[in-house]
Parts: C-alpha cells; structure tokens; sequence
C-alpha cells in the first residue's frame, strides 16, 4: 500500500498531460498539478511545519483545495477539513481541539476565523474564483518543483475529519493513509487514465466523500472540474459545457436537480453516473434517473468507517430500497443493540462493522472512542438489517426510532414511500407525542411548487400502504431543517412539534 501523496507522482508519471484540475479560468495537467504540490510542500516545511502539524483548509470548491491537501499529506501533515457554514464559535472550538499551525482560507470566511492568536499561520487563499497573491507568490519559482525528503508511512494520520455535529459537539475522527489506499488497491494497478471521465465536485470538499473523490481521482486519472454553485440550472449547466460524465451529491441535491431537468426539457448527453451518499436515498430517485440512463450508485458509510456498503441498479433494481453488498473486506452484521448478540437474517438490530476502513479513533476522546470500537466491531448507531442474498437495509439511526404503542416504527420505511407520491419532493418522518400511544410518527413534506397535492390525499395513500399504527400525521413545509451537510436535523422537526 501507498502513502496517499505517492499516488499523485505515479499518476503524473504515467499521464502528465491529460487534464487533473478545472476551476475558474484554470486548467492543471497533472504534471502541473504534481509540480504545485511539491511546490507548496517545501513552502510548508519552510514555515517550520513537521509530521504530525495540523493543516487547517477552509475554502471552496476550487483547485487550490486538493493542491493544499495532497502537499500536507506529503510532508507528514494531518489535513483538517474545515466546515465552512459553520461560525466563529464553532470554528474555534474545532482549531482548539486540533491545534493546526497553518490555516489556509479564502477571503468570503475571514469573518468566521478564529482568534488569529491561536494558530501560528493565516493564509489567504483565494477571493472569488481567483487565487490571492500571496498564494500565488509560492508558485513563482522560489520553491523547487521536486518532491521533498520527508518519509510519510501509510500508518501514519491522514486527516482529522470532523463528525457533522447532528447530535452534538463535532468530534475530530482519526483516519491513517492506509483507510484510503486500502479503498483503492485494485485500482492502483490501472496503467491509463480514463482520460474521458470528468467529475464535477459541486458537493462541500470538506465532507468525507468529497475527500474520497478527490484522491480517487489522481488513482483513476479523472479529471475535477469544480463548481461553487448548488443552483440545479448551473449545475445542469455546467455538466453540459464541460462534458461531466460523473458527480456526487445528497438525495435531496438529486431531487431539484430532476425538477429542473423536467422543466427545463435537458438532455442527458454526457452524465452517465450519478454518485450518492450521506444519508439513505429514496428508491423513487435511484428509478427515475435510471429511467433517464443515468446509473445512480449509492454508497453507505460513515465519518468513523469509510466504506461499509455499495449499491448500483446493475445489482438488480428490485433491491432499489437497500444500501447494496458491503465492500470487500467487511464484515458486517446485526446485532441487538441492548444484548449485543447477532441477530438473524432479516431482524432488525444495529449495523456493526469490521473492516480496514475503520477510523483509528476520535482524537483525544477514547470515552466517546471505546463507545464505538469494541472488540474491533465499529458500533454504527445505525437501525438495519440483512436479507437472504446479503443485502443491507439501513431503517435510520436508532435514537430515530418511533416507539409507539411497543411497537417499532422505522422513519426510513414511511420516507422511501413517501416520497413515491407524486409532486413530493422531500420528507422526514419523526415521533410525535401522543397521550395514549407514546408517540406517533408524524411526516413533513416539501411538495412541488404550485402542486395541488393535499394533506388528505397524502394521508390517503399512505393509509392504504401502511399497516394502521405505522401511519403518520401529514404536515407540509416549505423546508425542512438541514446542517451544513445537507442532512436533515430530525431534533428542530421534533422540537417544533413539540
């Protein structure tokens, strides 16, 4: 196995011309790309930077983002992905946990730094689409375009990723080289590049899977073209101008997307793979850009375990509903979540995992650590279960659960129908109070725009598809609550029911 900054000289060695970064005006090869790095590393190591120094990154969608990552990992640094939506408060908390002692920023965050006293390095980045100067002034020839004399093992940490902070304070996730170049080993053999693939990363490079994408695309030789906006017309239109063949995005980035794309009657030229991850994907969406000859593959994971499950409608659109087969080399089961025990085929339980995906731990919390690792099982927190051809199902996470009246109800079971009815375009379902039962389920929709759908007839359809306890109060809103990544925040829902 590689450490993760070798890969980028194999691909630069192998396919030095062929295009590796678009954004703005900017075009790198990968030779160039290469150069930048090594460039930017021996800046780095001239700051005074070591093995084991945080890199902080807070910027957008843009070249400078992966040029930074791939330098800091290749002198031994730990690249910390910043959020960001989040503000000044939180950036804080986070730069004090993890002491970075270079931060690189563009000028549209300045106002949610950190005291500029607690990191030793503040560095502007870009302003806009454009490169500040300072940034540039480290490519003007000062610094040797050669790889620097740093030995980086594959054990050593990579990155500090940060959980999203759904259910409380971010905790800084440990992952080493090697919980990536494990994910890629059958790719590392690949002699070419597939010079005629081109990613489009409209999704936050600070979230794990965009991580994932970008260092998938130095082993694969696919070209980024980055975009900053996450208006479904741009986005359509940019997938048409640079030919994008693959992107990734959240169900509900899908969604409007397929609004706008009924409206405005596109084509579908050149996209052909539509990557989802994050949060479980409704069925309806896998089957509808199906019927467009868009293959949507969905990937189940998790900060704390990179890759748990792979799902693609080669598998059999008929399991649509499932998360897919887990990846090579992980096991995967169901187990009580009380007892602990295994449960069998087709019971609902928690996921646990094992698997060299794994993170190595939360840095500096082996409390919240030891919750999760247990005997080498990562406890996901995660209500699923398996079914006789060894496809996962993930009903939601456990606190989600609907207890009413004893029974279980599963929030994910309602949503994928849910979202079968038509002109709905989102939906969360959450526990309600209820005085004789508990609580009950109750479900928020966000319908289309001018739909004449009514609260009645949303009821209707789910009366006549769900056992009677298992039917949910319909409520319409014009949006439902998310954080920063785009997942919905279920405790807002349940807060204002209350």
């Amino acid at each position: 196995m590689y450490a993760l900054h070798e890969i980028l000289k194999i691909r630069a060695e192998q396919t030095p011309d062929t295009e590796a970064l678009v954004g703005g005006h900017i075009r790198y090869s990968f030779r160039t790309y290469l150069e930048r790095v090594n460039q930017l590393s021996h800046y780095l190591l001239e700051l005074g930077l070591e093995k084991g120094d945080r890199v902080a990154i807070l910027c957008k969608n843009n070249h400078p983002y992966p040029t930074i990552m791939m330098a800091a990992l290749q002198i031994g640094a730990i690249v910390v992905p910043l959020n960001h939506q989040y503000t000044s408060h939180e950036l804080k908390g986070i730069t004090k946990n993890c002491q970075p002692k270079v931060l690189f920023y563009d000028k549209e965050f300045e106002a949610v730094l950190p005291d500029k006293q607690l990191l030793p390095f503040f560095i502007l980045a870009g302003e806009g689409m454009e490169t500040s100067t300072a940034f540039d002034e480290i490519f003007m020839g000062r610094y040797p375009v050669t790889e620097p004399p740093v030995t980086v093992s594959e054990s050593d940490t990579a990155f500090f990723m940060f959980t999203s902070g759904t259910t409380g304070n971010p905790k800084a996730c440990e992952l080493i080289h090697r919980v990536f170049s494990e994910s890629f080993k059958e790719v590392f053999s690949y002699p070419t590049s597939n010079s005629n693939e081109r990613f489009l990363a409209v999704h936050h490079l600070y979230h794990l899977s965009s991580v994932f994408n970008m260092i998938y695309s130095i082993i694969s030789g696919t070209t980024i073209v980055f975009l900053t906006e996450s208006d479904p017309a741009k986005i359509w239109d940019m997938i048409e101008k640079e030919k994008i063949t693959r992107m990734f995005a959240f169900p509900y980035m899908y969604t409007y997307m397929l609004q706008e794309f009924k409206n405005s009657r596109r084509k579908t030229a050149s996209l052909k793979i539509a990557s989802v991850g994050g949060t479980k994907v409704p069925s309806m969406l896998i089957m509808q850009y199906h019927e467009l000859g868009i293959t949507m593959s969905a990937g189940y994971g998790c900060t704390e375990g990179l890759g748990i499950s792979y799902y693609s409608p080669e598998m059999g659109i008929e399991k649509a509903e499932s998360v897919g087969m887990p990846m090579p080399n992980v096991e995967c089961k169901i187990v009580h979540p009380e007892k602990g025990e295994e449960l069998p085929v087709g019971e609902i339980g928690e996921i646990v995992v094992k698997s060299p995906y794994v993170f190595k731990g939360y840095w500096n919390n082996l409390e919240a650590t030891n919750k999760v690792l247990r005997e080498g099982w990562l406890h996901t927190g995660d209500s699923g279960k398996l079914d006789e051809d060894g496809f996962l199902y993930v009903l939601g996470r456990y606190k989600d659960v609907i207890i009413s009246g004893g029974r279980n109800i599963y929030p994910d079971q309602l949503e994928d129908v849910i979202m079968q009815i038509p002109h709905v375009l989102e939906t969360a379902v959450v526990a309600v109070p209820d005085e004789i039962l508990g609580e009950i389920p109750r479900a928020y929709i966000v319908k289309e725009a001018g739909s004449m759908l009514s609260e009645d007839e949303a009821h209707q359809y789910c009366k006549q598809r769900f056992a009677s306890y298992k039917v949910p109060q319909i409520r319409f809103t014009d949006a439902l609550p998310k954080n920063s990544l785009g997942k919905v925040m279920k405790q807002i829902l349940r807060e204002q029911a209350l």
